[in-house]
């Protein structure tokens, strides 16, 4: 008789399966692939959709960025990974070169990630009909320990005003707009770390409306989104808005001088934005010349 010796492997499994459910479902690797340029015609292996998603389920996984890391990760956890996906992941597939690759081509293709962005919102809210009546933007601005280029203009890191109270280091910004209460991602946009704020909520509202599919919603957002120009732009096309006041110039006296003689008793519509905001009443005495209704 010959006795066959029987190999056992085994893997953690983890929530590995139920992520890249979800990004299967939200059909990353299907979005990338339509809408970024062509592999190079010597590329062989998994695409650039594939890849992303291998990416993304290891940085929500291990919380963790680096791409130095992963071909490590997908090796211990190669079946579990191809059989969730449904892929033969080869054994360079995931070097950090070719991460490197996708994330280069994620970062110069704009126009490409602009259409990407519209329609994964669009899918989204389609697939789990998500509320559509409140979005929020905002910016923060992040520090880094890193040298300068030569050329500032050719990276993202620079000097400017350090919310961290390091104006020693460089810093990125980072904008990013949601779907309120819920907090989904709809825009985002990293940028130099010394520009400004302002102008960014203009195109941000107009990126939105491509997304949620009407101007109907409430956008929110920080007194930096209260530029004149910012809210005429958005009423212009028929936009609803409600920033805080910036206090700076006249704006302290009149708010002082509504508080003391407040405008007209609130509208159905008034009262609805508040309700949904779960805001009460009283704050419009001193923001409501900031809401458009």
């Amino acid at each position: 008789m010959t006795s066959e010796l029987l190999e056992i492997s085994s893997e953690r499994i983890d929530d590995i399966p139920v992520i890249v459910e979800w990004l299967k479902q939200m059909e990353i690797a299907k979005l990338l692939d339509k809408n970024l340029s062509r592999l190079h015609g010597n590329h062989q292996g998994l695409s650039y959709g594939q890849l992303s998603v291998l990416l993304l389920t290891y940085i929500i996984t291990q919380a963790d960025h680096r791409l130095c890391a992963v071909e490590a990760w997908v090796k211990a956890h190669q079946q579990i990974l191809e059989l969730s996906t449904g892929w033969l992941i080869g054994e360079k597939d995931t070097s950090d070169d070719r991460l490197a690759r996708v994330v280069e081509e994620l970062g110069k293709q704009e126009d490409a990630i602009g259409r990407i962005e519209v329609k994964l919102g669009q899918h989204l809210i389609r697939a789990y009909e998500l509320p559509r009546e409140v979005a929020r933007a905002d910016t923060s601005s992040f520090s880094v320990n890193h040298q300068q280029q030569k050329s500032e203009h050719s990276s993202l890191l620079r000097y400017g005003h350090s919310k961290d109270k390091r104006p020693d280091l460089l810093q990125y910004r980072q904008l990013l707009g949601t779907l309120d209460p819920a907090g989904i991602p709809l825009v985002s946009a990293t940028l130099p770390g010394n520009g400004a704020d302002d102008p960014l909520y203009w195109p941000t509202w107009q990126q939105m409306v491509k997304v949620i599919g009407h101007n109907s919603f409430v956008f929110l957002a920080d007194c930096k989104a209260a530029a004149i120009a910012t809210r005429g732009q958005i009423a212009s096309k028929g936009g609803i808005y409600c920033f805080p006041v910036p206090m700076s110039g006249q704006h302290p006296q009149l708010l002082k001088q509504w508080v003391l003689d407040p405008p007209s008793p609130l509208s159905p519509l008034q009262r609805h934005i508040l309700s949904v905001m779960k805001l009460p009443e009283s704050l419009y005495l001193l923001h409501g010349r900031q809401c458009k209704t």
